[in-house]
């Protein structure tokens, strides 16, 4: 048996499942979170972290929650953190 194949796709999926995590996030100090709409309300939306797959509720303007509403797949939040630590979407990205 050879080791060839082995070595390939274990490379392959190690490239793969690190992209993703990059993907996901900066960090918490980056001031973006990265992951699929869950929950849409008039003047909040939560989505599943693609890093953390946890919920993460962004209070928003309505002319975000506009973009929200049609968002279809995964979408990048811009936001900042308020005094008593509530989240506020600042900007959208699909």
């Amino acid at each position: 048996m050879s080791l060839k194949p082995l070595i390939i796709s274990t490379l392959a999926s190690a490239f793969i499942l690190g992209s993703s995590v990059i993907w996901a996030c900066g960090g918490e100090a980056s001031g973006k979170h990265i992951g699929s709409v869950m929950k849409v309300s008039k003047t909040s939306f939560t989505i599943k972290d693609a890093e953390t797959n946890s919920p993460i509720t962004f209070n928003a303007s309505a002319d975000i929650m506009k973009e929200v509403k049609s968002a279809d797949g995964r979408i990048m939040v811009n936001y900042e953190e308020n005094d008593e630590g509530a989240l506020n979407a600042v900007g959208v990205t699909f």
